[in-house]
């Protein structure tokens, strides 16, 4: 017997040790198998190392589709008929062209049929007039079936791909680190040049398994953006994946048609966000990766808000899962991998996913934490849907850092205020003020509420007039004088307005206790006032039946 030990090393590993174990848990392979919390062990009789890893390797090919059959058809070479026939074409998820014609298609002598090439030719151009096929020409007119080495390719099952597959990744015990260890999906940038090695640099065949079931099965993924748990402890990310139960597939949904389309993504963000009164299909596609990572955790934290549901009739013992998720999320952190599309590439690590949860679970128990949906969507609708959302992309990024979420809101109040846009609605002060408390611990907070009855009695005075010159005024403030111009210039026109509109006591209250001591903030009151006033107009507006 030998022993194997496979020991914590980066994202990609360390998930492919959890589902490497996962596999060997759910097969049977002549191996003995070992998970502790910082690494894997497996015995193997020396003598069959190599049978078995082949097995493992071609049983993890088949069961996760990564050569598939197309349905596209393509022609093929018929040994026992010796005549061209019509089947699927082969393919393989996050391969290559290349994969294809060394890997998979086999390729045969027609000297091994005992046909002349010109025997060939004719059956070939038969078979093309039969299935009304155009042949195929090089440019100076000659078929190229067969080609030039006299070779066409041989029809094969899939199984027979398959194997085939498995041996062109597998030749020898160690392995160079090419597009053939691990590529992302659409193969833009091979795993050896993301890893900064030398060219000459190899990998034992056990370590390239474990990368492969790393990289490919097991994540989170929604269109361009891949989100991979990870985790040092072994233990730790088992017992996330096993209850989390990651789907390898895309979801598929009925549309209001009752049509099922097939969504780029394996979560299902509706099916799941329902359970917390969250109805908007926007959440299927992410225009930034910031967005799908907050959209994301969104999701994980109402798996786990109710998961004691999914157990309600199953053995009490099991509805401690919650708190076990949670215990576990401390030591898990997510890698999103990222392509935009021009060939760059990036890893971001996010460690704080727990405080992030747990700052849901608040929002939850304050009835907020739908309320968080509606803030994406109004920042989405607040400009063209072709565009990706800047403002929107940068509140998320703060949210997931932790930072103040102030500006955004501020810059994109004008949006909606321009556009005539849905606006934040008055409990975008509950969720500011929590985020406040809990993130912040309580930086700003009498700023916050002072400006909110400040912003209140703008908005409301200018919706009374039907003007937004005010609202807009405030976009112009670039300094502590001139909001104290702007004060002036508000009283002006309370008293050229004063017969159809007037401000409360506690207004003005509130804006005596803000000019005492607000020249270092002034602008945190500006961006809060602003704020608050458009979205008081807009909502007074709203429900006067205006746009």
């Amino acid at each position: 017997m030998i022993a194997k030990k496979f020991h914590s090393k980066d994202v990609l590993f360390n998930n492919g040790i959890v589902n490497f174990y996962r596999f060997l848990e759910e097969n049977k392979f002549e191996l003995e198998k070992e998970l502790n919390s910082y690494n894997l062990i497996l015995k193997i009789d020396e003598d069959k190392e190599d049978e078995i890893y082949l097995q493992i390797l071609i049983s993890f090919i088949k069961k996760y589709g990564i050569v598939y059959q197309t349905k596209n058809k393509r022609w093929y070479f018929d040994e026992n008929k010796k005549d061209f026939i019509l089947d699927n074409k082969f393919d393989t998820i996050g391969g290559h062209q290349n994969d294809l014609r060394n890997g998979i298609y086999l390729y045969k002598n027609i000297s091994e049929f005992n046909l002349t090439r010109k025997e060939v030719e004719e059956l070939y151009l038969d078979f093309c007039k039969k299935n009304s096929l155009k042949p195929e020409k090089d440019s100076n007119g000659n078929l190229k079936v067969p080609n030039s080495k006299d070779e066409v390719i041989v029809a094969i099952t899939l199984d027979e791909a398959i194997e085939r597959f498995a041996r062109y990744l597998v030749k020898s015990d160690f392995l160079k680190i090419d597009s053939k260890i691990h590529t992302f999906e659409d193969g833009q940038q091979t795993f050896q040049s993301m890893l900064k090695i030398p060219n000459s640099y190899k990998i034992n065949k056990w370590d390239a398994l474990i990368y492969w079931f790393g990289g490919r099965i097991q994540r989170f993924y929604n269109d361009k953006y891949y989100i991979y748990p990870n985790s040092s402890n072994s233990i730790s990310l088992k017992t996330f994946k096993e209850h989390l139960n990651i789907l390898d597939k895309n979801i598929e949904i009925r549309d209001e048609k009752g049509n099922i389309k097939t969504i780029n993504t394996n979560i299902n963000f509706k099916d799941q966000l329902e359970k917390d009164n969250i109805f908007n299909p926007n959440f299927y596609i992410s225009k930034s990766q910031e967005e799908f990572e907050v959209k994301f955790f969104m999701y994980l934290f109402s798996v786990i808000f109710h998961i004691e549901e999914q157990y309600e009739k199953a053995n009490k013992r099991r509805k401690a899962t919650r708190k076990v998720l949670y215990d576990v999320l401390q030591y898990i952190s997510f890698v999103v991998y990222t392509d935009d599309g021009t060939f760059k590439v990036s890893f971001n690590e996010y460690t704080k996913a727990y405080i992030l949860i747990k700052f849901f679970e608040e929002l939850k128990n304050c009835n907020l934490f739908e309320y968080l949906a509606d803030i994406l969507v109004t920042f989405s609708l607040s400009q063209k849907n072709n565009e990706v959302n800047l403002y929107l992309q940068k509140w998320c990024k703060n949210l997931l850092d932790f930072k103040l979420l102030r500006k955004e809101f501020y810059l994109v109040s004008f949006n909606i205020l321009k556009n005539d846009k849905k606006p934040f609605n008055k409990r975008l002060f509950e969720f500011e003020k929590l985020y406040l408390e809990k993130i912040l611990k309580g930086e700003f907070m009498v700023i916050h509420t002072i400006s909110k009855i400040i912003g209140d009695g703008i908005g409301l005075f200018c919706a009374e007039l039907g003007e937004k010159d005010l609202l807009f005024k405030l976009r112009n403030i670039k300094n502590y004088k001139q909001l104290l111009e702007y004060f002036k210039d508000l009283k002006f026109a309370v008293l050229k307005n004063e017969e159809k509109a007037k401000f409360s006591n506690e207004f003005n209250e509130a804006l005596n206790e803000l000019l005492k001591d607000i020249e270092s903030n002034w602008e945190i009151a500006r961006d809060y006032i602003a704020i608050y006033a458009i979205d008081k107009y807009r909502s007074v507006t709203f429900a006067k039946g205006g746009k």
